[in-house]
């Protein structure tokens, strides 16, 4: 897996939720697009939204957003003969944006769920699960999911990690628990500043994320594999088109290899179903 300077770590935990464009200058030569212009925000460019706070996968690195799915994205444009645009901000300001044309494609590590499916055309890729990191030495000796009942944790919402917990707190409840308490941040930056400063129990977050946080041994991940479930690029509903293509390419750069040694890099796990728009449940790998 990529490793990242552990100088950045300052950096991220200060991080505001900023817009910002980057990306590619031209298309490649000696192609012709694959997408035409009527279905593109902007003519011959995949503009496309992120949350860049989430090192590896997404981050502001200098002043250029980068990591894996910037590498993904990059490589989409690059074999649909597209340039790229990245825009950085919030996740809750992406959905709207998408479905009002303002980009053409979610890439945050989006995770599928058959609600957001009805509204977008999905496209599953990856798949990831929730964790929950505590300061190193784990002071509070948090080993398992169960210890979780009645600590005060940390988390980005709106958002998955936001859901799974609440998800968890209705069983807690429903078994006679005391739920988590649930401290809200736009960024889940934010979430591990207020973990350093001591203020809450742990900090909840996607664990592709966890071994950039892991790394100079302020932090220590203690819980693995909450509601694991499929990531999705996010595309509106009425630009089919842009999705089938991505789709498309996504399915030859599986084939050819390409797919596996960057998710390989990242120590990422592919989603081993059709890389297709889809709708309804699917099947949760181990």
């Amino acid at each position: 897996m990529r490793l990242i300077a552990a100088a950045l770590s300052a950096a991220l935990l200060t991080l505001g939720a900023t817009a910002c464009g980057s990306g590619s200058d031209a298309a490649p030569a000696n192609c012709t697009a694959k997408v035409p212009d009527d279905q593109l925000v902007k003519p011959g460019t995949l503009t496309y939204a992120t949350n860049a706070t989430l090192p590896p996968m997404q981050y502001v690195e200098g002043d250029e957003v980068v990591g894996m799915r910037i590498d993904l994205a990059n490589e989409l444009a690059k074999r649909l003969c597209l340039r790229t645009e990245v825009v950085n901000v919030p996740f809750d300001a992406q959905v709207p944006g998408v479905q009002g044309h303002r980009w053409d494609m979610i890439n945050t590590g989006m995770f599928y769920t058959p609600p957001r499916a009805e509204t977008m055309n999905l496209v599953p890729y990856e798949v990831q699960a929730v964790g929950v990191a505590v300061a190193a030495g784990n002071p509070k000796q948090i080993k398992g999911r169960e210890d979780l009942s009645g600590r005060t944790l940390a988390v980005e919402a709106p958002g998955y990690e936001f859901d799974t917990l609440n998800m968890l707190n209705e069983q807690f409840t429903a078994q006679g628990k005391a739920p988590i308490q649930l401290r809200t941040f736009q960024t889940n930056a934010d979430a591990f500043q207020a973990l350093s400063a001591g203020q809450v129990d742990g900090a909840s977050i996607v664990e592709s994320v966890m071994s950039f946080y892991q790394q100079g041994g302020r932090f220590e991940t203690v819980v693995r594999g909450l509601n694991r479930a499929p990531l999705a690029l996010g595309f509106a509903k009425d630009r089919k088109p842009v999705a089938d293509a991505v789709a498309a390419e996504l399915t030859a750069m599986r084939s050819d290899g390409w797919m596996k040694s960057l998710f390989d890099e990242y120590g990422v796990t592919g989603f081993d179903g059709e890389l297709a728009v889809t709708t309804g449940p699917l099947p949760v790998q181990p």
